[in-house]
């Protein structure tokens, strides 16, 4: 498991960006995966899975202070060798921890349906237990019946402090996705909706203490911190394109 930490959220108008991107350069660097992009950001895709009565998005809106969030993830470009993680995101207030498990895109499917997952896992080098996460996911995807519920994708600039990785800030932009995906459309744009196109999300992701520099440049330019979530906005824009008798069942066949 990825060790807590808290995560502080803000929307931000685009026109903000530059300078904001300015200010936190000035502290952090661009981590690894974006410095080596040439645009500087990389792009998240996740596959989020729910029950058929959507428990996690309205867990959200019914505001519970512990709550979980199973999905598939994967990054940029699809590749014959390209990475996939299957990610519990679990929030309990405002800390933030994780139980992740890695393989190869192309074995997704194999490891959702195959009693047998050690097959297909990858080795990871960080001294997380790949095995034991997936088996924590696959727990969870049988016991609750999960679905794919939904395609989360945006273009995330990440930055990590220059002398330290305590702090984490990151830029996610342009976030748009579909509902009801199947695993090979992690990679298709087609039928995405945009949501917040003249917004981006602030992430700040920290274990203890926050620099005096941030809470000063939250306040120069009179940021809120919100309560969002990527996964129930995707659902509720697509919702609103549905016929109003068909949104109740929104991930029903």
């Amino acid at each position: 498991m990825i060790l807590s930490r808290l995560e502080f959220k803000y929307l931000v108008p685009l026109n903000l960006l530059s300078n904001i991107r300015k200010a936190v350069l000035n502290y952090m660097r661009y981590d690894p995966y974006a410095e080596i992009r040439e645009t500087k950001d990389y792009t998240v895709r996740s596959i989020y899975f729910d029950t058929a009565d959507l428990m996690c998005y309205n867990e959200k809106y019914e505001g519970y202070k512990k709550r979980n969030k199973y999905r598939v993830r994967v990054y940029n470009e699809r590749r014959a060798e390209s990475i996939a993680f299957l990610e519990i995101k679990r929030k309990n207030e405002n800390f933030i921890s994780k139980d992740r498990a890695k393989l190869l895109f192309s074995n997704l499917e194999n490891v959702l349906s195959s009693k047998n997952i050690g097959e297909y896992l990858l080795t990871q080098n960080n001294g997380n237990d790949n095995y034991l996460n997936a088996s924590k996911f696959l727990f969870h995807y049988y016991s609750k019946q999960l679905v794919s519920s939904s395609l989360v994708v945006y273009e995330r600039e990440a930055f990590i402090g220059k002398f330290g990785l305590e702090l984490r800030v990151t830029f996610d932009k342009n976030l748009r996705g579909s509902i009801k995906p199947i695993y090979d459309n992690i990679y298709e744009e087609s039928k995405n909706r945009h949501v917040f196109p003249d917004s981006f999300i602030l992430e700040i992701k920290f274990h203890q203490t926050i620099p005096a520099w941030i809470p000063q440049l939250i306040n120069k330019h009179r940021l809120q911190r919100i309560s969002i979530s990527k996964y129930t906005n995707i659902i509720d824009i697509n919702k609103r394109q549905l016929p109003r008798t068909k949104q109740l069942d929104l991930l029903r066949n």
